[in-house]
């Protein structure tokens, strides 16, 4: 893995997962240009915008994190059966106003919607009923 760097952020690259879909190329050719050394230039153009461009990365070649924050562990995530998924590692949660939190592993997220601590999970699964294995509606 290489790592090209500003001082808000920090770009992974991972030439090995890239299958040349040239998202980023097209979306920024002046920050992504595979003709100079290096390659990326993170004066190329604002920190929001490269992330844009790399969330758009198809194979998950690049990638990034905010500057200072340790690089990603690895986290494992079980499904539990007619249960909660159970994440084992630490990992950065968003809400749904774009809001992220630092969360330390591992955790449980409800899967059955009857939470009253949502995302996590409160054992409301085991009170309802809930069922994974219920037939999907394509399979009925």
């Amino acid at each position: 893995m290489k790592e090209y760097s500003n001082q808000e952020m920090v770009v992974c690259w991972q030439p090995e997962k890239c299958i040349h879909a040239r998202e980023c190329v097209k979306g920024l050719p002046q920050v992504f240009n595979h003709s100079q050394k290096p390659w990326i230039d993170m004066k190329g153009a604002s920190s929001e915008d490269i992330m844009r461009v790399i969330d758009r990365c198809p194979s998950g070649a690049l990638s990034y994190r905010k500057a200072g924050q340790c690089e990603a562990c690895s986290v494992k995530i079980k499904v539990m059966k007619n249960g909660p998924l159970l994440v084992d590692g630490d990992s950065i949660l968003m809400n749904s106003a774009g809001k992220e939190e630092s969360v330390k592993g591992p955790l449980a997220l409800c899967r059955c919607g009857g939470s009253e601590n949502k995302p996590f999970c409160d054992g409301t699964h085991s009170k309802i009923g809930f069922n994974d294995s219920a037939p999907k509606a394509e399979e009925q």
